[in-house]
């Protein structure tokens, strides 16, 4: 039997409710113990954030490919706009999606969904010819209009509703009492009691619950599980408690437990001191998890469920399964729940109220052997006894029900819709574009799509291009049988993605951006989101939040955080847009991989520290190193005889690489009469002026100390083949290309000890670690080196000691072949997981990544270290220092604001005189990119006016302002 459920209920408020919980373990029952039966479900795709988190939830039980998206047009509450046209269309449009998926019935699981939003029932119809079906869980607000049918728009919404349950060809009841009130109301006889029972997570944190666990007050207590609303009854049950004898009040304390608003809480808390009650006594708890209401049931001496009426009553079961005392109120099902008179009292009556308190607080054995019967009793309910209940009830129905065969076809339902429309005043096209999205969205089979997009618009060679092309070329065609289409991608904008040519290449005077090439996006798809991409990183989030709404996995590649740790010696702009870019990609990826363990470590500390709500998949894979064997051998040994021992550097000039580190190692090696030779091999990045003028200056350059910059692999190669050692010096790398390219060639390494260097040197590589950012330290390694090859012979093919057997290193094919393992078997490193297990988390909730309020001063505590400068840069007009924040407190600190910009934590620097008087303040400061964790540090540079020299300036402070709170102590002082 193919079954559709209507998923809206886990997209509003009903989903923390009553009515969520009811579905899910209904659809868990189902899923545990009816194989035969194919689950589909639908989410309105008008309320997006709230269909993907309700899609990431529903997909632990439900195939992805069978979760489908429609596109209501409903303005807003039922209740509140009124039955409007759009609302009218958006039934028929949810009604046309039933009909394309053709299942044999379909069940609208909260029909009284949309008071207060977008969401649309499945009403009875006559388009489909499928049999619907209803779950009714009762008519609180039909016996209670004044209570919640307060607006003549509010009670036609309800009246109208209520009244769809004659129609209903089967009406799904929660307890005896829901199933005759059901009838009473709709006269339909169509209705089945299928009982509830408790939740699989429950009864898994009753299997663990630790009797350490802390107790809510000192006392013993009376525990009320539920919420504040009127028909909950709670100021009853709090005046009850009240005229329980003195000597018995005195003993207990009332506790409790849900997750309550602020204004109803603060209400029973006036209520209770009006009572003469001791405020110590009154204890709320707040939410509680699973486990905490277990223990808090099986610590309480009695459970008091006092609602005026209940479709069901869970609280009383979950709390007879805990073993807990239990007395409810005897109308609506509890009595069917509870089974004992004597536990029973009118919830309108206090004094009866009271009676039966009293009662089972002064009887504990009699009350105790009385929770043991009702243990047994609630054994009696379970969710699989309800889903064989539900699903025996739907198959009847649905084979009671075939439709003829002309029926439920997609021009029938079409034309069924225009019929019920024709009056409508609503456009056509609006008509036409409502049911085309209400259409199933058909999978082209399973496709690994990889976005290229900076790459192929601009190619300006960085290391993350040259990844990108050296992956896309590699992808070829689908290996092993495994039946995956491989396809490269563009976008840059909302316009949509489109396939381009793996080798990367524009064909001249075509558009290869047509609606031919235009990819449409299905639940088989993985997007690979390789490129450096992020400067359309707001288009990409709602075309890759439109993929992940119709099942599409979303891969994010992270080939460092240095934008975000070490922003100072990145450009200007980069760390802004970066940490833009990675915001929005932890909402919208299902997963990341990264180019080494070590970025897979930095992510998954990063994700803990800022408490990350979501759980998230991560792995790593190594880059490729492409040289031709038959040219590293030619190159070999081309070096001149007699030359001094030669250590090369490879990489793009700037400030991270630490070349200063290695010319300064090198000026102290020259100075104490060491011939020793430096190769630069790199092209000039950003803020380096000062460097370049510094080695184009220096006295050795053209001698001893030599810069290649921009030359093809051949030269590298040689180059390579003509040194001695490479010298890795930076500070913070996402791989280390370079070293594994010296293994290859078999050279020996003297790099800076950064975890990723320590992972890509391969074993029994000749390596050698020193202190990063230290040149006396490299100094050091460096004398090592040469002390352990004292015998070094000029580099001729075949007689130097240092040139090792040439290695086999990754190549770029078996490169791209390990990340598609990774991303097409799911074969992660790890899975990160919040630590506390939410549900229906939003993907625009990231955690704990904004400063919420002023900075105490022991959540400030940090250290500021000078890590370079002053360095004299544009024209002289600016000193530049760069600096090493470390947060020494315990709190995590960031660069946004959930309330204001005045409490974002940002570095600026104050002139002062000779004599220590402040002369300049620099406001508001730099922020930090992203966030500073505890114990973290972050490199940023500031950079200071020159003028300041020329008006008295001697000194500048470079320390930590939050505006909220003003300069915080401990800054950094240095010379101008």
């Amino acid at each position: 039997m193919r079954l559709w459920i209507d998923g809206q209920c886990f997209q509003t408020a009903s989903r923390k409710r009553g009515i969520g919980r009811y579905v899910q373990e209904l659809i868990l029952g189902i899923v545990d113990n009816h194989p035969d039966v194919e689950l589909l479900v639908s989410l309105n795709a008008a309320m997006p954030l709230e269909a993907l988190a309700a899609r990431d939830h529903l997909q632990q039980w439900v195939k992805p490919a069978n979760i489908f998206m429609w596109h209501g047009i409903a303005e807003g509450g039922e209740a509140i706009r009124g039955y409007t046209e759009r609302r009218q269309l958006s039934e028929q449009a949810l009604a046309y999606h039933v009909a394309c998926l053709r299942p044999d019935i379909a069940l609208s699981a909260s029909p009284f969904e949309g008071f207060g939003d977008k969401a649309v029932q499945l009403s009875p119809n006559d388009i489909s010819g499928i049999p619907i079906a209803s779950i009714f869980y009762d008519a609180i607000p039909y016996r209670h209009p004044q209570h919640y049918l307060a607006s003549p728009a509010a009670r036609n919404y309800y009246n109208r509703r209520l009244a769809l349950y004659s129609e209903y060809d089967l009406n799904l009841c929660i307890s005896e009492y829901s199933q005759n009130e059901c009838i009473e109301i709709s006269k339909n006889p169509r209705a089945v009691n299928i009982l509830a029972g408790v939740s699989k997570d429950f009864e898994d944190a009753l299997k663990h619950v630790d009797a350490k666990s802390p107790r809510p007050t000192e006392k013993r207590f009376v525990l009320y599980v539920g919420g504040l609303d009127w028909r909950k009854n709670i100021e009853s049950a709090i005046e009850a408690f009240a005229l329980l004898p003195t000597h018995l009040r005195e003993q207990y304390s009332f506790v409790l437990a849900g997750d309550h608003p602020n204004a109803l809480l603060q209400y029973e808390e006036e209520r209770w001191k009006k009572l003469g009650l001791a405020e110590r006594d009154f204890v709320a708890v707040g939410h509680v998890t699973d486990s905490e209401l277990a223990s808090l049931y099986k610590m309480t001496d009695l459970v008091i469920q006092p609602s005026l009426l209940e479709g069901f009553g869970l609280t009383a079961l979950e709390a007879m399964t805990c073993g807990a005392p239990v007395i409810a109120s005897n109308t609506g099902a509890l009595p069917e729940v509870v089974g004992d008179k004597e536990l029973l009292f009118n919830p309108a009556d206090v004094k009866d109220m009271a009676e039966v308190m009293k009662r089972a607080l002064s009887n504990p054995d009699a009350t105790k052997a009385s929770a043991e019967t009702r243990r047994i009793r609630a054994a009696e309910f379970s969710w699989a006894k309800s889903a064989c209940i539900a699903v025996s009830a739907l198959r009847q129905t649905a084979d009671r029900m075939q439709a003829p065969s002309n029926a439920g076809t997609i021009l029938t339902a079409q034309r069924g819709v225009l019929e019920n429309l024709a009056d409508t005043r609503l456009p056509d096209r609006l008509l036409a574009e409502t049911l085309a999205r209400s259409e199933i969205t058909n999978s082209t089979g399973r496709r690994l799509i990889v976005d290229a997009t900076s790459t192929y618009r601009v190619d300006h060679k960085t290391g993350i291009q040259r990844v990108v092309k050296n992956i896309c070329a590699n992808l070829g065609t689908p290996e092993q049988g495994d039946g995956v289409e491989r396809l490269v991608a563009y976008s840059d904008s909302s316009d949509g993605w489109f396939g381009i040519p793996k080798t990367l290449e524009k064909a001249i005077g075509s558009n290869v951006f047509t609606d031919d090439t235009r990819l449409e996006f299905s639940s088989h798809d993985r997007i690979l989101m390789l490129d450096s991409s992020w400067e359309f990183y707001q288009d990409h989030y709602w075309t890759l939040l439109c993929a992940r709404l119709r099942g599409a996995a979303v891969i994010s590649c992270l080939y460092d955080m240095v934008p975000l740790k070490y922003p100072g010696m990145c450009h200007p702009g980069m760390p802004r847009s970066f940490s833009a870019w990675f915001q929005k990609a932890l909402s919208y990826s299902t997963s990341f991989v990264c180019i080494s363990k070590a970025v897979a470590d930095e992510l998954i500390a990063t994700l803990e520290a800022i408490e990350f709500p979501r759980p998230m998949k991560i792995g790593y894979w190594h880059l490729g190193a492409d040289f031709s064997q038959g040219s590293v051998e030619a190159s070999v040994g081309s070096a001149v005889a007699n030359a001094p021992p030669a250590f090369i550097m490879v990489g793009t000039l700037e400030p991270r690489k630490g070349h200063t580190v290695a010319l300064e190692a090198f000026e102290t090696l020259w100075s104490d009469g060491i011939d020793v030779k430096l190769t630069i091999v790199g092209k000039p990045g950003w803020g380096v002026e000062g460097l370049i003028q510094r080695i184009e200056r220096h006295a050795e350059f053209g001698k001893r100390l030599f810069w290649c910059n921009g030359i093809s692999d051949e030269e590298l190669q040689k180059a390579y083949a003509e040194s001695n050692a490479l010298i890795a010096a930076s500070y913070a790398e996402g791989f280390g290309l370079p070293i594994v390219e010296a293994a290859h060639l078999g050279k020996s390494v003297i790099a800076s000890d950064i975890p990723v260097f320590r992972e890509v040197a391969e074993r029994g590589q000749d390596c050698r670690f020193f202190t990063t950012g230290s040149s006396p330290a490299l100094a050091k390694a460096i004398r090592s080196f040469l002390r352990a090859n004292s015998n070094m012979t000029p580099n001729v093919q075949g007689e130097s000691s240092t040139v090792g057997t040439i290695r086999h290193s990754m190549s770029w094919k078996e490169s791209a072949n390990e990340l598609q393992r990774i991303v097409l078997t799911d074969d992660w490193y790890k899975i990160y997981k919040p630590r506390t297990d939410k549900t229906y988390v939003p993907i625009s909730d990231i955690g704990n990544t904004k400063v919420d309020a002023p900075l105490h001063s022991s959540e400030t505590r940090h250290e500021i270290t000078l890590v370079e400068g002053p360095v004299a840069v544009n024209g002289n007009r600016t000193l530049k220092y760069m600096v090493r924040i470390t947060n020494r407190s315990a709190k995590v600190w960031a660069s946004a604001s959930s309330n204001h910009p005045s409490l974002a934590v940002m570095i600026s620097y104050r002139i002062l005189s000779k004599d220590g008087n402040t002369i300049f303040a620099n406001k508001p400061g730099l922020p930090i990119p992203f966030v500073l964790p505890p114990g973290d540090s972050l490199y940023m540079s500031i950079e200071v006016p020159s003028k300041f020299k020329d008006k008295r300036g001697a000194f500048a402070d470079i320390g930590l302002v939050q505006e909220a709170v003003g300069w915080w102590s401990n800054p950094l002082r240095v010379a101008l």
